[in-house]
């Protein structure tokens, strides 16, 4: 009976291995001590692996690792809204995230668990919160999937200026807003010379400079205070602080002011300054895609190559998009195939070049779809916003036909 049976059914589909073990990211001896005793004490199966930082857990599990649990001692980060929506985002719905840190605060645990944390454990960690945690039972789904409930963020950058980044992003965000009906925020990092607010015709305000210095008083209120409003659907956070100004800016600050935007925005697009910033790794390691607009000259080759490096490094779990902006004139060093070759990919997409456009949405204080919708950049605009847009099984799919302007 059974083998008529294995027969007459298809193939069942590949089951997907068991979790197993135990991954931890610790920072003091005494809560290692705990972790192992209560391990003996439940008698568990489950081998407890070490692992020095974040970033090499997460190399750990994209390699293959496959844990049942991952604890997280979160005592001395300054991002934790960040790290544990990547560590959600590369171990799947389904991994127990424990973690740890020394700040007890209702706020602060409905926060962590919202970012995707199972649950939230003040040390020094009580016996019993950690053998409920590391107990085998009710582990199926961690803490409701990866950040349920939170918005998208899609991060811009270019690996060269003057290649488009800042009306790419705009038109993006403006698309996402009005075409696609989607509540949308766009976030503009360069503190000092951004043009999000100018490209868009409005007061840029002084929310974010706030924001940034002053962590503390980030909240939904803040939020909705802090954003400008475009229209119903979109709204800006931007700023043009003194040239001469200094900004004391906290590193986590961002993290905060980023969990606060993705519970009330669907998506967060952020032209991102290709400087480095204190914010800058936070912003990679918040994103679920990363666009790099790259230059097809000599210095945008290295450049993008150094980009692909930092998010290897710093942000493995986030899917990056790498464009063609071209590059006119004697810029245009480097063929296309050879770029691709050097940067070890297909380039995901290309963006016409099309400056007259491009110069008269700058000067209309419109996004480029409202002052040239006839524009070949428009159409190739509105492909990416498809894919970035995309359920999560078409992330993976290559965009076409693009160029630059």
């Amino acid at each position: 009976m059974r083998a008529s049976s294995a027969v007459s059914a298809a193939p069942p589909a590949a089951k997907k291995p068991d979790r197993e073990g135990v991954l931890a990211v610790l920072q003091d001896q005494p809560t290692l001590d705990r972790v192992q005793g209560i391990i003996r004490e439940l008698q568990l199966e489950d081998e407890l692996t070490l692992e020095p930082t974040l970033d090499a857990a997460l190399r750990r599990i994209r390699e293959g690792g496959s844990p049942r649990v991952l604890i997280l001692d979160l005592s001395d980060s300054t991002a934790p809204i960040a790290e544990l929506s990547a560590a959600r985002s590369v171990g799947g719905g389904d991994l127990k995230i424990l973690a740890l840190g020394t700040v007890n605060d209702v706020g602060l645990f409905r926060d962590l668990l919202s970012a995707g944390a199972s649950d939230y454990l003040v040390k020094p960690i009580s016996r019993e919160a950690l053998a409920i945690g590391l107990e085998k039972r009710n582990t199926g789904s961690g803490g409701g999937g990866p950040g349920a409930g939170l918005g998208q963020v899609v991060a811009f950058i270019g690996s060269r200026g003057g290649v488009g980044t800042t009306t790419a992003a705009v038109a993006c965000a403006w698309l996402l807003a009005e075409k696609h009906k989607e509540n949308t925020v766009l976030l503009d990092l360069d503190l000092h010379f951004g043009t999000v607010a100018l490209n868009l015709d409005t007061d840029p305000g002084g929310g974010l400079c706030e924001a940034l210095e002053q962590p503390s008083r980030i909240d939904a209120l803040f939020v909705d205070r802090a954003t400008v409003k475009v229209s119903d659907t979109l709204r800006i956070l931007a700023s043009e602080a003194a040239v001469a100004e200094t900004l004391m800016i906290d590193a986590g600050a961002i993290d905060v002011l980023l969990y606060e935007l993705r519970r009330k925005f669907a998506w967060v697009v952020i032209d991102l300054p290709r400087w480095v910033t204190p914010t800058q790794r936070v912003v990679l390691g918040a994103a679920s895609r990363v666009v790099i607009l790259c230059e097809r000259s000599l210095a945008g080759l290295r450049d993008s190559i150094r980009l692909q490096t930092l998010m290897r490094e710093h942000a493995p779990q986030t899917q990056v998009l790498l464009i063609d902006a071209g590059a006119s004139g004697e810029r245009a060093t480097v063929g296309k195939s050879e770029f691709e070759k050097a940067v070890g990919k297909s380039l995901d997409a290309s963006l016409s070049h099309d400056s007259k456009s491009a110069g008269a949405a700058t000067n209309a204080g419109q996004p480029l779809p409202v002052a040239a919708p006839r524009s070949p950049v428009v159409r190739e605009i509105e492909q990416l916003i498809t894919t970035l847009a995309g359920s999560a099984e078409t992330q993976k799919r290559k965009m076409f036909g693009f160029s630059r302007w």
